[in-house]
């Protein structure tokens, strides 16, 4: 197979040759045109004439001649290096500038809060690109599903595929003014006994539980769990914030849900001297099929991303 496959090579780079040859009318202008040594450019027609069986040129001391078959042979061999030529100028143009559909998916949050304000932006700077973004709550096969590119949060990306961290983030325990009004909470223990909203989805036998860092001075090094109690689980991240907003409780969320309810004052951080763990990481990635050559659709989003969101230290 290995020796089949080097025949049809050197065949291939011997039409070449034949081609340049009879546009140039000559050997030594083809070899000039080549970037090939006269007598180089000779041994390789000679080649061809053996494996073909046929004289394509006749050839003097003063001038060169096509034979009949030469010419048979140069209008199907011209043919075929003119679409190598083509398809190699597409691949050039391919890779000098980012263009194409590019098939993506996150989280829906991820997607409503960070990714999707952000495409404008990528549009204006890469219009030659399609985004096609898929938002859905769990995790998916790129391979299978056909995508280019998958945003995660996580702390331990998948070995399988290639990545690149774009961004760290937090999650902020949080409430309404009204809600927290007159509750001094000061220890995680105290929300036992509150009204929580736990995002995720519970186990039978398992309660549901938030763990807390000590991060204030008196409280370093200490850390707590607390079980909770409160009228709703739901496994959306938006949900929660929509009955946090309604007053309905205590709510433990990545910040970029919330940052712009934090900045307006709807919402506010409880407990500040202690830092929540989060319940699936705390970086976003940049995760795709690996690969030797990136394609430039694919660099410019990773790039772009990174540089929107790295500089700003991300969502913490």
């Amino acid at each position: 197979m290995e020796d089949s496959f080097l025949l049809q090579s050197q065949h291939m780079a011997d039409l070449l040759v034949f081609v340049k040859v009879v546009e140039a009318s000559g050997f030594t202008a083809a070899a000039s045109a080549l970037g090939l040594g006269k007598s180089a450019v000779s041994k390789q027609v000679q080649r061809l004439e053996r494996n073909l069986g046929a004289t394509l040129l006749h050839r003097t001391t003063r001038r060169m001649t096509v034979t009949e078959a030469g010419r048979v042979l140069y209008e199907h061999a011209a043919t075929m290096v003119r679409a190598m030529e083509d398809a190699s100028a597409s691949l050039s143009s391919l890779a000098s500038r980012p263009s194409g559909r590019l098939r993506m998916t996150t989280s829906v949050s991820y997607g409503k809060h960070v990714l999707g304000p952000l495409l404008p932006v990528f549009h204006r700077q890469h219009p030659e690109i399609q985004v096609e973004l898929l938002l859905v709550n769990r995790h998916v096969d790129l391979w299978e599903e056909g995508l280019d590119l998958a945003i995660r949060l996580t702390d331990e990306p998948p070995v399988a595929l290639a990545g690149r961290p774009i961004h760290a983030f937090d999650f902020v325990l949080c409430a309404t003014p009204r809600f927290l009004r007159g509750k001094r909470l000061s220890h995680p223990e105290q929300l036992a006994d509150l009204p929580c909203l736990p995002f995720g989805v519970s186990q039978p036998g398992q309660p549901m539980t938030w763990h807390f860092a000590g991060r204030a001075k008196g409280h370093e090094g200490q850390a707590c769990t607390v079980k909770l109690s409160g009228p709703v689980i739901v496994n959306s991240s938006d949900v929660v914030r929509d009955l946090l907003l309604a007053d309905m409780g205590l709510g433990l969320l990545p910040r970029f849900v919330v940052a712009d309810d934090l900045v307006t004052g709807r919402l506010r951080e409880a407990l500040p001297a202690w830092a929540p763990q989060g319940t699936f990481g705390s970086r976003a990635w940049a995760l795709w099929p690996p690969q030797r050559v990136v394609p430039p659709k694919l660099r410019a989003m990773v790039d772009f991303l990174v540089g929107q969101l790295a500089p700003q230290g991300g969502f913490a």
